[in-house]
């Protein structure tokens, strides 16, 4: 009896301890960014069109109990929109690049929708405080006539005239439209997901996660804020008091999709190794 109580004592220990996991490792991946701002929504100049951002690109470390873990991956990010530039008619004429670069740190909860040997399939949330690196809008067109809506201001440069249906503009290449200084330097991204972890062996684990992002706060300063909601009045023929482009609340949401390679450490392992020496003189008793 006794030899059949320890044995399933090892039994449980082993299945326990088999499923923690701590894992350290690189991924790199993609996201489809989206830039909802209610103001851009209500300009005839600007409609979205979709694109592909080569990031986050980071670092993983992952902690995983039975039914449970928790992961921790500092990237980098790039996000933001691009927008679509049509004339009077309807005619797309240019681009609006929204990119915005953060240096992030999301933290991860995992629910694990099972606990195979070899395969860890989790749902995910998590929370990411954000540092801006790098943020600006730029626009590039060719010579057109656009409908600025009552209340955005006409730049006064030279190649810039008003008429009754629109205004005509010159031809600009990668101008910047808003810069980095009216960027907020910190941003919270909270997300939910899924990620799955396939066992190579016992020392490496294949990854991917999929996640849909949100902006708790909008990515522009409370001063530039400010400025678009106190100069959102009619322009008069000089383009003022109008502001550079309509207010309307924005927040970012991006789709991301990455893939990862992670060293793993199974605390099995070294259970094994702790307890090897105290198993084996359970196998036989001595005489007399």
């Amino acid at each position: 009896m006794r030899f059949i109580f320890t044995g399933l004592q090892l039994v449980i220990y082993h299945l326990v301890l088999s499923q923690n996991v701590e894992s350290f490792g690189v991924f790199g991946g993609l996201n489809v960014p989206f830039t909802i701002d209610q103001g851009l929504q209500r300009d005839p100049r600007f409609v979205g069109k979709g694109v592909l951002r080569a990031s986050p690109i980071g670092f993983y470390y992952g902690y995983d109990k039975s039914g449970y873990g928790f992961a921790l991956t500092p990237s980098y990010l790039q996000i933001g929109q691009v927008f679509k530039i049509k004339n009077t008619s309807g005619g797309d004429v240019g681009l609006r690049n929204i990119r915005m670069h953060y240096f992030t740190v999301p933290a991860a909860l995992k629910i694990h929708v099972n606990d195979l040997a070899f395969f860890r399939l989790s749902l995910v949330a998590s929370i990411a405080p954000s540092l801006l690196l790098n943020g600006q809008e730029r626009i590039t067109h060719m010579s057109a006539k656009l409908k600025y809506p009552s209340g955005v201001s006409v730049p006064t440069d030279p190649g810039y005239s008003i008429s009754y249906d629109g205004v005509f503009v010159p031809k600009v290449t990668n101008q910047v439209y808003v810069s980095k200084d009216k960027f907020s330097a910190f941003q919270l991204f909270a997300a939910i997901g899924l990620r799955s972890d396939f066992d190579l062996n016992d020392d490496w684990s294949l990854n991917f996660d999929g996640r849909a992002n949100f902006s708790i706060f909008d990515s522009r300063t409370p001063a530039y804020v400010h400025q678009l909601t106190t100069r959102s009045g009619p322009s008069d023929v000089n383009g003022k008091p109008g502001a550079p482009d309509l207010y309307g609340s924005r927040r970012d949401i991006f789709i991301s999709l990455e893939i990862g390679l992670c060293r793993t450490f199974q605390s099995k392992e070294k259970f094994q190794q702790k307890r090897g020496s105290n198993i084996k003189p359970r196998g036989k008793r001595p005489r007399g």
